[in-house]
């Protein structure tokens, strides 16, 4: 039978992933990663069509194509890693610790330190941003705002504050789930 930790994170998971801002978010990342990744298609298929068929060069695309790219590289990370959870990892531990709680505690610290990261970076992010805002810039041949790029590091440096906090949360739940089964399981000698 489920425990009561167990429900309380599936409904913490429950009312997160439904409420409307959430999928909201989500929605407008991948729209964002789908966008860019058909602009990036669309931009060297243009580029080519130019040189090799009208040979005309076609000297904008590159701006184009940083712009895009950078924006599918940041949004792409925070999808991937960061609501996901899906970092790659050295998970070394897991093979010496067989105690669960102290695997779930090592997990809570693990995120604990990821949130502290995140913030730090998102605070770094920003005052880039002030920066650039203040030194200005242009691109070479287009003229776009240089702000088209770095406002995708913004992004892509905030958004994982939101889901470590998140993955915290769902971690101390794993954790007040393990802390509530050690005593059973000692109890019967699975120990």
């Amino acid at each position: 039978a489920p425990h009561k930790e167990t429900h309380m994170r599936k409904k913490i998971e429950n009312k997160v992933e439904n409420f409307f801002l959430w999928k909201w978010l989500l929605g407008a990342e991948r729209t964002v990663m789908v966008l860019c990744s058909i602009a990036v298609l669309l931009t060297i298929f243009a580029g080519v069509i130019c040189r090799r068929v009208l040979g005309v060069n076609f000297t904008s695309s590159e701006e184009l194509l940083v712009i895009f790219a950078l924006w599918l590289y940041f949004i792409g990370g925070v999808e991937g890693g960061n609501y996901r959870d899906d970092h790659i990892k050295a998970d070394v531990l897991s093979v010496f610790v067989k105690k669960e709680t102290t695997i779930h505690i090592v997990n809570v610290v693990v995120k604990l330190i990821s949130l502290a990261v995140s913030i730090a970076l998102a605070v770094w992010a920003w005052q880039y941003f002030r920066f650039c805002q203040v030194v200005g810039g242009k691109t070479l041949v287009l003229k776009l705002p240089m702000m088209c790029s770095r406002f995708a590091l913004v992004l892509g440096y905030t958004l994982p504050v939101l889901y470590n906090i998140y993955h915290l949360i769902l971690s101390v739940c794993d954790l007040a789930d393990a802390h509530g089964e050690e005593p059973a399981a000692t109890e019967g000698g699975n120990d």
